[in-house]
């Protein structure tokens, strides 16, 4: 059977937020992204979030975004691609844009700049100049450590531009942005997804068209069940579900994660390779280390919640979403 990503829920989209398997010599490691690739669809998860702050875009080259959209294509002809395309101006958006495009993406996202503070009128015209010469639809990104917010009427004019088609959104707040922006957006066909996984069921309540989720690379049939929960109208056993999501998420609570982004990236990576599903916790950065005892308290954390935790990758097995 073919897996549709929306196939189980029409007006839903839950979307990994991939993390980037590198290989020994700092390349991007093909096979683990085919592997990881196939264990997310057999899961029933099959639309993908390439180079995002979770597959640690600030740190790639553009010859590294390309063969992760490259290999992505190959390994998932029929799975709904979206690429990172946020650099340090509008030029290199739009040709990373054009590149992706090329080589498979069907959507590209984009941030504020990197490192400086816009207005909002100067962000839209950032957003307008990038979508205007992109060739595939454009999602807006609005994160929490970008120096320029997205503010709800600031989303309101980008909704009305043909080739902008939704936002996602990791505020780190509350339920409340998808409300006001649903409503600013209100009869333009716009998406907002959400980008935090404690905030995944509230969102859907308030409207979110989907989620884009870190924690879905190792959790990937729990996300399903609870959309498949919230869709069939199981509103209890979605918020069963969200419960162990929250658990899930706590783990982000360490104060190693608030003071490092690396951290926070061992926590998806190191449980994927155990579970076999990548070969290596290795990073865009070389040379990283990690204390012993926080690499510990993750391996701790996923005994005590074996419901979590990845399950084991099968190996050699093709997803036929992704074949």
């Amino acid at each position: 059977m073919t897996l549709d990503p929306t196939s189980t829920t029409p007006s839903l989209h839950l979307i990994a937020a991939l993390v980037t398997p590198f290989t020994p010599t700092g390349t991007v490691d093909a096979g683990s992204l085919s592997r990881l690739l196939d264990y997310l669809a057999e899961a029933g998860v099959t639309e993908y979030f390439l180079a995002g702050s979770t597959g640690e875009s600030p740190l790639l080259d553009e010859a590294e975004r390309l063969a992760l959209v490259s290999h992505a294509r190959a390994a998932a002809p029929r799975a709904r691609l979206y690429a990172g395309i946020t650099g340090t101006g509008h030029r290199q958006a739009i040709r990373l844009a054009r590149q992706v495009a090329e080589a498979g993406a069907d959507v590209v996202v984009l941030m504020s700049p990197y490192f400086i503070a816009l207005s909002q009128e100067q962000l839209v015209d950032y957003c307008v100049r990038v979508a205007d010469e992109s060739p595939r639809p454009l999602t807006v990104y609005h994160h929490l450590r970008m120096p320029t917010p997205f503010l709800p009427e600031t989303v309101a004019k980008l909704a009305s531009h043909p080739n902008i088609a939704g936002i996602k959104d990791t505020s780190g707040g509350d339920h409340d942005r998808c409300a006001e922006i649903r409503a600013a957006t209100a009869g333009r066909d716009f998406r907002f997804y959400q980008g935090v996984e404690k905030l995944t069921l509230s969102s859907l309540a308030a409207g979110a068209d989907g989620c884009v989720l870190a924690q879905a690379c190792i959790a990937p049939r729990l996300f399903r069940a609870l959309f498949d929960a919230w869709h069939a109208g199981d509103h209890a056993q979605a918020t069963r579900l969200q419960d162990r999501v929250t658990t899930l998420w706590s783990i982000f609570l360490q104060p190693e994660v608030r003071q490092s982004f690396l951290h926070f990236l061992l926590t998806l990576k190191r449980p994927l390779v155990q579970r076999g599903v990548i070969d290596r916790a290795d990073f865009a950065l070389p040379g990283v280390t990690f204390d012993p005892a926080y690499e510990s308290l993750i391996d701790t954390f996923m005994r005590e919640h074996p419901d979590l935790a990845p399950t084991a990758a099968t190996p050699g097995r093709s997803s036929p979403a992704n074949s």
